[in-house]
């Protein structure tokens, strides 16, 4: 077993690193700041280099390398993260991603044609809707519908919390979204299907959050959205458990969003406490301070170590799927879930403290990071106890699940 990057691996990730210190890193305030969002430019030099691309085929315009999309697709998410702490650009590249490698797995032929290529150009944005008023986590529960007439399926009802709203409906694209079809038949009966946004019926709401400024967040309200039946992911019936295999490879690219923050948040404390003098001698001779940046950096090394391994699982299992169980990814992609975010959320804090008064200041780009990352702390794409109901059912089993 090695888990090394490959020399072409290496490649990319030093490639990526340059361009994001280069052109994004000194533009991540600006990106922070509501009224400006993600500069065009930096998307295109992102589409330029392929980064839209890496988990949609060539056949589709991308530049995916067959067995390896996860990997590389945590790599440079990983390195737009360390770039751009906010999690603004971040976010919405690692959402493209995430929902273009199932949509690639799973789309009809024709919506695959219809979309990626627009996604792997950076022109559409492809994103996810499931939650909903009545809550996120708890999918079975979910209010929308859709009936079948005449080959379209008609939706109504509404999600919320929805990341990306404004992109989409001026740049194009949609977003995966789950409804259902035959609410008698509980989890069977949901069925998940690309809406475009831009669709007759669809009205939106924004919603102003505290962190990840640069891109937007929202609701839509579906009244009578007729979408061709060409949309569905495999089959009616099947939307939840795709829907599930979907959060797997994008609660991955969410741990490397942070890791590659909470990386970059050691880097400046270790550079501030070896310059900044306190009692005479620098603040990392205090062993209260260097004995916590220790132990944070054995923790973010050991996430990144089992968050390559859950990429890597990913990827065998579309390859082979004898090669894993579904319950040890589940499980495996949990743990990572479970620790990125709450390990980033006390590194920024961390950090922030070092740096004493400046570190509650925008003088640094910290207190982007931490309230960027507190959308993955309170529950995007599954909250810490969720993530813990998932390890306990996969290691103990059923009878740990606290609801039937």
């Amino acid at each position: 077993m090695d888990f090394r990057l490959t020399p072409q691996q290496e490649l990319f990730k030093r490639t990526v690193r340059e361009f994001a210190e280069k052109n994004i890193a000194p533009r991540s305030r600006e990106i922070d700041q509501k009224a400006q969002g993600i500069p065009e430019e930096i998307m295109q030099g992102m589409v330029d280099l392929g980064l839209f691309g890496v988990t949609i085929p060539e056949e589709y315009g991308g530049t995916a390398n067959p067995g390896e999309e996860l990997v590389y697709a945590m790599i440079a998410v990983h390195e737009i993260g360390r770039a751009e702490l906010s999690m603004s650009l971040p976010v919405y590249y690692l959402l493209n991603l995430g929902w273009s490698y199932l949509l690639a797995r799973y789309g009809t032929e024709e919506t695959k044609r219809e979309v990626l290529p627009h996604v792997a150009k950076g022109e559409w944005f492809l994103g996810i809707a499931t939650t909903e008023p009545s809550g996120g986590s708890d999918l079975a529960n979910l209010k929308t519908t859709a009936t079948k007439k005449d080959g379209k399926y008609v939706i109504n009802g509404e999600k919320i919390f929805v990341s990306g709203v404004s992109e989409a409906t001026k740049r194009g694209g949609g977003h995966l979204t789950l409804f259902k079809t035959a609410p008698e038949l509980g989890n069977k009966g949901m069925t998940f299907a690309y809406v475009p946004t831009q669709s007759a019926g669809i009205t939106t709401t924004l919603f102003d959050d505290m962190g990840r400024m640069g891109l937007s967040t929202g609701g839509m309200a579906y009244k009578n959205v007729e979408i061709p039946e060409r949309y569905v992911l495999d089959k009616e019936g099947r939307g939840f458990y795709i829907n599930m295999e979907g959060f797997n490879a994008a609660r991955i690219l969410v741990c490397a969003a942070c890791t590659g923050g909470a990386e970059r948040a050691l880097e400046i404390s270790a550079e501030y406490t070896k310059q900044r003098v306190l009692f005479g001698q620098p603040l990392a001779k205090f062993e209260g301070i260097s004995f916590e940046i220790a132990d944070d950096y054995a923790k973010l090394q050991m996430l990144m170590n089992q968050l390559t391994k859950s990429a890597w699982m990913i990827d065998q299992y579309y390859q082979d799927p004898t090669s894993f169980t579904r319950k040890e990814i589940n499980a495996n992609v949990a743990i990572c879930k479970l620790t990125a975010p709450l390990l980033t959320l006390d590194i920024a804090k961390h950090a922030m403290m070092y740096h004493g008064a400046l570190g509650y200041s925008k003088e640094t780009p910290l207190e982007m990071l931490m309230r960027g990352v507190m959308s993955y702390v309170v529950g995007a794409e599954g909250g810490a106890n969720i993530m813990r109901i998932i390890i306990g059912r996969e290691f103990i089993g059923d009878v740990s699940i606290p609801y039937k």
